[in-house]
């Protein structure tokens, strides 16, 4: 998928492959890095839903759990598990200096912990190219 914003190919090639090698290396599936304002960045070719969904729909959610998060004195928002009949979807939410998340889904609820493990590592060797993309 093509990103809503005008990013160099080499960039967003290498956030291709961190999202596939993720996906590889897991049971994640339709995984996005969508800004915190809800433009879709990139996603990996197992994203078949609708781009609004992967935009609009996380932003708001992150918005909405960082209040949440911060007027109960949780600290910072850092992901959202939305649990589903059929599986689940992960945000992992970036610091406050970092305008990303990454947004999956998955069907087994047995390696929660590890995804969420996996998902933070690929973050972490995204926020350098991230850090490149002006919104």
């Amino acid at each position: 998928m093509e990103s809503e914003l005008n990013i160099p190919q080499e960039v967003l090639s290498d956030l291709m492959r961190s999202l596939e090698i993720l996906e590889s290396s897991t049971d994640l599936e339709g995984t996005a890095i969508v800004s915190k304002t809800g433009l879709r960045i990139a996603s990996s070719e197992t994203a078949d839903v609708v781009a609004d969904i992967y935009s609009a729909s996380p932003a708001t959610l992150i918005s909405l759990g960082e209040k949440i998060s911060q007027g109960l004195d949780q600290g910072d928002l850092k992901e959202i598990v939305i649990r589903g009949t059929e599986g689940y979807t992960l945000i992992l939410v970036g610091d406050k200096d970092n305008n990303f998340m990454l947004f999956t889904n998955c069907k087994k609820d047995i390696m929660l912990g590890y995804y969420f493990h996996k998902m933070r590592k690929a973050f972490k060797i995204m926020e350098p190219v991230l850090k490149q993309i002006q919104i």
